[in-house]
């Protein structure tokens, strides 16, 4: 969840500095030096470079640290130690914003504490522009979707989808929305559930209605503006979840789709399938950073969670990046209509934050 545009959250400076603790006791290694490291690893396949990783990670005192937004990166640490429990991994999580708050404000100082940095996909944009990236060309690359690579300096690992969720107590099969649009309708009228930090969500929705769709802005003003007449707002994608389950509203127009799979998982009266037009995929990644102290242990992480580790993403209710994943079926539903934002869409985050502010001012909050 974000409260504020990306370039609002970068104006705290110091505050994340300050609770870092002293400085590395380790050589931070130069930009130019980690990539040229990351590049000797390049030719080498299968057991010799798992070997060779291991043994420079042990080297750099078989330490990771990570830097996350990921409610669920447990799952993947415990994964990842398992299978190499010589290495320690650190992690570090916060909300998207915080994460690179701290890591812009860490490599400004000339004071970088991760190796890798795993959140979503603006922030990642943002930490690409600024060159505090080194680009994954590991063998596990081969194994992802399409829309996982080609994206600079970060490759995606997961993806959140945005959903239409609904209460299957309330809403019964034949009412059921079948596209984003029908929530307009006024039988919606204080059903619909609208959570206040998804700017991001709404840029990319309203992208496409106007250039998938063909709709012209104000139109699709309108459209949103019908929408949030009928709508509560919650605060946090979980809240959002357990309101929903109780009750409190219909449906939610931009729910995850593994908030509703966890709560009926555990029986609640919960559902986003037959998916509504469109789901928004929305990539959250991970990246080698370009200053990484432990950098062979930072490739041994992205290695793992790009390939055997997709298995313990899935374990989340997540949509793993790989094409295939044993054992795991897809999510989103065949058929469905998704959407992501293009990969080199420029993304004014203060434009849709600043709208998606406005648009929901004055309405009632639920619960």
């Amino acid at each position: 969840m974000r409260h504020g545009s990306l370039a609002a959250g970068l104006v705290v400076t110091g505050l994340i500095l300050a609770g870092c603790g002293n400085a590395p006791t380790t050589q931070t290694t130069g930009n130019a030096a980690a990539s040229d490291l990351y590049a000797d690893y390049a030719s080498l396949t299968g057991k010799q470079r798992t070997d060779r990783l291991l043994t420079d990670a042990k080297k750099d005192g078989s330490v990771l640290d990570l830097y996350t937004s990921n409610t669920d990166i447990q799952d993947l640490v415990d994964g990842f130690e398992k299978v190499y429990p010589a290495i320690k991994v650190n992690a570090f999580r916060a909300n998207s914003e915080t994460v690179l708050q701290r890591v812009t404000q860490e490599n400004q100082a000339n004071k970088p504490q991760n190796d890798v940095v795993d959140t979503n996909d603006l922030e990642l944009r943002e930490m690409d522009k600024a060159h505090l990236l080194s680009p994954y060309e590991g063998p596990s690359k081969d194994g992802l979707r399409a829309a996982a690579k080609g994206l600079g300096g970060w490759t995606a690992e997961r993806f959140n989808a945005f959903v239409v969720g609904w209460n299957t107590s309330l809403v019964p099969k034949s009412r059921q929305p079948r596209d984003f649009t029908e929530l307009a309708d006024p039988r919606w009228k204080g059903k619909v559930s609208l959570e206040v930090g998804d700017w991001d969500w709404y840029g990319a929705m309203h992208t496409y209605l106007t250039q998938e769709r063909g709709m012209s802005e104000s139109a699709t003003d309108d459209l949103f503006k019908k929408i949030v007449a009928n709508a509560k707002v919650t605060k946090g994608h979980t809240v959002q979840g357990e309101l929903l389950s109780a009750g409190q509203f219909g449906a939610a127009a931009s729910v995850y789709s593994h908030t509703i799979d966890k709560a009926a998982r555990k029986g609640a009266p919960v559902a986003w399938r037959p998916a509504a037009d469109p789901v928004i995929l929305r990539p959250n990644g991970v990246a080698l950073m370009s200053s990484a102290r432990h950098p062979a242990a930072a490739l041994l992480w992205v290695d793992w969670v790009l390939g055997a580790g997709q298995k313990d993403v899935a374990k989340s209710e997540r949509i793993p990046a790989a094409k295939h994943v044993p054992g795991v079926a897809n999510p989103i539903p065949a058929g469905a209509k998704t959407y992501s934002l293009p990969k080199t869409a420029e993304v004014d985050d203060t434009k849709w934050s600043d709208d998606y502010d406005a648009l929901l001012r004055g309405v009632p909050s639920a619960g």
